[in-house]
C-alpha cells in the first residue's frame, strides 16, 4: 500500500480503488468523472488520484442521472440500449397489468358508466315499485338522477376537452 504523508492524500483515490470502493467498473468510473470534468487531484505511483469530495458527485449525482436518461444528449449506441431497456420495462409492465392499454381503459370506464347510467334510469322505477313512494317523490328522484347524469357527462367531456390541449 501506498505511504500517505498528509491526512488529506487519504481521500484521494485512483480508478481502480474508486471502482472497487462503489462496485463500479473501472471504465465507468473514468466515464463518469471525464463527463463531469473533474481533474485529478494529484498523482500517486503513476496513477491519477481524484479527491473523493469530487468524485463521488461525479459518480452518484442526481444531475448527472438526469442528464443520462435524455435519450437526445445519449450516444446513438446508449440510446439504442435506453429504448430497448423502456420497451423491455413497458412489457415487463403490462404483464403484471402495471399497464393497461388505453383502448382497455376507455372499453372499462365506459361499461362502469352506462351501469351507473342504467342503474340511475331504473332508480324511480324500482323505488315507485318496491317501495311504493309517492309520485311527488319519484319526480324528485328522477331530477336527482338526470342531474348526476349531467354532472357525469360534463366531467366526461371536460375531461376530453382537457386531453385535447395536452
Amino acid at each position: 500500500m501506498a505511504e500517505i504523508n498528509r491526512l488529506e492524500e487519504a481521500y484521494n483515490w485512483n480508478i481502480t480503488r474508486l471502482a472497487d470502493a462503489f462496485g463500479l467498473h473501472r471504465d465507468t468510473v473514468r466515464k463518469r468523472l471525464k463527463e463531469s470534468g473533474v481533474v485529478p487531484a494529484g498523482t500517486r505511483s503513476g496513477a491519477n488520484v481524484y479527491a473523493l469530495k469530487d468524485a463521488g458527485p461525479a459518480l452518484f449525482s442526481e444531475t448527472r442521472l438526469a442528464e443520462g436518461m435524455d435519450p437526445s444528449k445519449m450516444h446513438p449506441t446508449d440510446r439504442k440500449d435506453w429504448y430497448a431497456s423502456e420497451i423491455s420495462r413497458v412489457k415487463l409492465e403490462k404483464e403484471l397489468r402495471l399497464l393497461v392499454p388505453v383502448e382497455e381503459a376507455h372499453r372499462e370506464m365506459s361499461r362502469l358508466a352506462k351501469a351507473v347510467a342504467s342503474g340511475l334510469d331504473s332508480l324511480a322505477d324500482m323505488l315507485e315499485r318496491d317501495a311504493g313512494l309517492p309520485p311527488e317523490a319519484i319526480e324528485l328522484v328522477e331530477k336527482t338522477t338526470d342531474a348526476l347524469r349531467e354532472q357525469m357527462y360534463l366531467a366526461i367531456v371536460s375531461d376530453d376537452e382537457g386531453n385535447d390541449d395536452e
